[in-house]
Order: structure tokens, then sequence, then C-alpha cells
């Protein structure tokens, strides 16, 4: 009997701390084409939508991380969600849609720790220019969360995503910059 709950003990700690790394992918850039040179880039904008029904609270998680990731490089004076308020010379508007998601909540991870699965989301990317409009460059990210008892979460793996486009914004603009 001690030998049944020893063995079930080690498949549940090893079912739980299975995969505990998180993730984030970046798939298939496509530049067609570059921001005109520039010192800096002056702006950026930032906006997500869904193609999924209520994810509001996703999407603000999502806008938000990649804004505060944007403005604390310092590299960019001017960085607002949704519109611009000021006018601005080099700038690009990044257009985020959330096409897929699996959630996991926080009761579900505490309750059933690994077992709970990850939680994934898939994000295609638009960057355009400010000025023209003129297509940058299009990809998709994926998120996803680990698996521990302490980790996993659905915002978890929409942060993860969103520090993804913002490694990306940070490409673009050492690529636009040279």
């Amino acid at each position: 009997m001690k030998l049944i709950f020893f063995i079930a003990m080690a498949l549940f700690v090893a079912f739980d701390f299975a995969g505990c790394a998180d993730s984030a992918a970046l798939t298939s850039p496509a530049r067609p084409a570059l921001l005109r040179k520039a010192a800096a880039l002056d702006c950026i904008v930032v906006s997500t939508a869904s193609v999924l029904p209520q994810l509001q609270h996703e999407q603000a998680v999502f806008n938000d991380r990649v804004v505060s990731a944007l403005r604390e490089t310092s590299l960019f004076p001017n960085v607002e969600a949704d519109r611009l308020t000021n006018g601005c010379g080099a700038g690009m508007i990044i257009h985020s849609e959330i096409t897929a998601i699996k959630k996991v909540s926080d009761a579900s991870r505490l309750w059933f720790g690994g077992l709970a699965g990850q939680a994934r989301v898939v994000v295609q990317v638009t960057i355009s220019d400010v000025d023209s409009g003129q297509l940058i460059e299009t990809f998709e990210v994926e998120g996803r969360s680990g698996q521990s008892a302490r980790a996993g979460t659905t915002d978890e793996a929409v942060q993860l995503a969103a520090e993804q486009v913002a490694n990306e914004v940070l490409k673009i603009n050492s690529l636009s910059a040279q």
C-alpha cells in the first residue's frame, strides 16, 4: 500500500514540474520594407484586437505589456496605446490580433498543478509606417506558459508573447538606424 502511495506521489510531482520552462516563439517574420532611415523612431502606436470573443482582459494585458516593454528601453520618446495624441516624425504602428488562446486560470493551476496544462496564446502582428501606412513587417508570436504550481496562467503566456513583439520592434529599430 505504501508503495502504491509513493508511486502515485512521485507521478504527481513529475507531472506537476514537467515542462516548467516558459516559451515564446516568433514565426516567419516577413519584412517587405524597412522604415526610412532615421536616427531614431519618434513614436510608436500599439493596438490590440481579437478575432475571438470575450478577450478584453487578455487584449489589455498584451497591449499594456508591449507598451511598457518599449517604454522601458527609453529608445522611443513617445509610445502610446491605441492612438497617437501628438504628431510625430518617424514612427510605426503595431497592430496585434489574438487569433488563438488556451486559457489556464489561477484556480485550475492551484488545484491541478501541471495537469492543468499550458496556457497558450497566438498573436498575429502587423507593423506599418505611421506616415505612409506602408507595411514594414508581419509575423506571428506564440506564448506558452510554464507548468509549475506557481506559474503557468494565461496572463503569463500573454506577457511572453508581448515581450516577443517588443523584441522584434527593437530589431526593426536597429535595422532602420543602419
